[in-house]
């Protein structure tokens, strides 16, 4: 396959894309406004460190537990409707809440219903959002428009929002921010009600059950993505999950940084982020897509290592610049691969799937570096998590079957084919 090389900011010529995109820009700075001002409400609500903890967890399991759910529901119903569902469901409930924090009537529990609905919500919005992209975009077109998204995401979410949510907070308070967030999601709703080229899918014949089965058997079966599934588990548990803790951890104990540096090393992680994503973009699709992208992966592994040995805040910064640049490089690759080489009627589920058991090892992760920095100390875990991070990635490129899809590439009318055959 010939490298695909198209202008930087091509797919935005796509009436519906450039649709879809600007709706997500919008949420996506609300996010980023809102993810602050929920962390402060919560300690203004319930002071104690086990409140914060609930809330932020009440958030995330939904997200897993209805992940193949929310998988099954987007290949049976249309993608548009199960994003606008999910808008309107957020954007009503953090508006309630801005109301009540107004009304200074908001108590813990509410918070966390709040932030449960929320997570729920996001378990339909992620698959669909990703399975939306090739009814709005060609296949030439999928890795400049994930490189968007992602551009536009760590613009938001990375850069602008975290900044924009603080001020916002500390001029006018903490119900506006999340009443501005509310407002985000309507502007999303009503972008994607502007949509016109969607589709349908086929009424299904099966019952929810077997639809799940059929997208466990359909990822069990193909070694590119089981393994993927695997190896991305796994990196994620011993080099990305710790760096949560880790990182802050390093810059604050062991370099004894202020938290300015801590927010300076996170903002060159973002702005790095929106280059490589604008790089990829205007680069397209490289020949061997699924080496080049765990290869990238494995190099972010191996930046992380780099890191256990860097004498100050600067180098820490420009290591860790390279790190997520690196991942997100892997990160537009694979999901427009996945796009292109999954049938659209299974790539919900699978996507769901794929996030759900990617990122399940997260919090676990989360936990044992935490455990191994007081154990170990912070150095020698980044250098052990990043080495062995690193090393799954590099070794899942030579897992029998990985690669199938770089020697020939089948269409999706032929992988259709090939499951119905099954």
């Amino acid at each position: 396959m010939s490298t695909t090389k198209r202008g930087t900011f091509d797919a935005l010529k796509v009436r519906d894309y450039a649709l879809l995109w600007s709706g997500q820009t919008v949420s996506s700075m609300g996010d980023g406004i809102f993810t602050v001002a929920l962390a402060l409400v919560t300690l203004d609500v319930d002071r104690h460190p086990d409140g914060i903890a609930l809330v932020f967890a009440a958030r995330a399991i939904p997200s897993v537990v209805l992940a193949l759910i929310g998988g099954v529901v987007v290949d049976r119903a249309s993608r548009r409707i199960v994003m606008l569902t999910s808008d309107f469901l957020r954007g009503a409930t953090v508006g309630v809440t801005a109301v009540l924090l107004a009304r200074n009537e908001l108590r813990l529990w509410e918070l966390i219903v709040m932030a449960a609905i929320f997570g729920a919500a996001d378990s339909f919005f992620s698959p669909a959002s990703m399975a939306i992209m090739p009814e709005l975009l060609a296949e030439d077109q999928l890795v400049a428009g994930n490189a968007l998204s992602q551009m536009s995401n760590q613009l938001t979410q990375g850069l602008l929002g975290p900044a924009v949510g603080g001020f916002i907070v500390a001029a006018i308070g903490t119900a506006w921010s999340f009443g501005l967030d509310a407002i985000s999601f309507f502007v999303s709703a009503t972008c994607l009600v502007a949509l016109r080229s969607v589709t349908r899918p086929a009424p299904s014949t099966t019952s929810p059950i077997k639809d799940a089965r059929e997208g466990l058997r359909y990822v069990g079966t193909r070694p590119y993505l089981l393994y993927t599934v695997v190896g991305a588990a796994l990196a994620n548990f011993f080099g990305m999950a710790p760096l949560t803790v880790l990182l802050p951890l390093f810059v604050r104990e062991t370099l004894h940084g202020t938290a300015l540096d801590l927010g300076l090393v996170f903002a060159a992680g973002g702005a790095t982020g929106v280059l490589a994503s604008l790089y990829v973009a205007r680069l397209g699709s490289p020949g061997l897509q699924i080496t080049v992208l765990w290869s990238a992966y494995a190099a972010s592994g191996a930046l992380i290592a780099i890191e256990a040995f860097a004498p100050n805040v600067l180098v820490t910064g420009i290591l860790e610049a390279g790190e997520v640049g690196l991942m997100l490089y892997g990160d537009v690759l694979f999901f427009s691969w996945m796009q292109r080489i999954v049938p659209r009627e299974f790539l919900g589920r699978v996507s769901s799937l794929i996030f759900l058991f990617a990122f399940s090892l997260g919090p676990f992760g989360i936990l044992a570096g935490g455990l191994a920095a007081s154990t170990i100390g912070t150095r020698h875990s980044l250098l052990v998590g990043g080495l062995v991070s690193g090393a799954i990635c590099l070794g899942v490129i030579f897992v029998p079957g990985v690669r199938d899809p770089e020697r020939e590439t089948p269409s999706a009318p032929d992988l259709v084919a090939e499951e119905r055959e099954d």
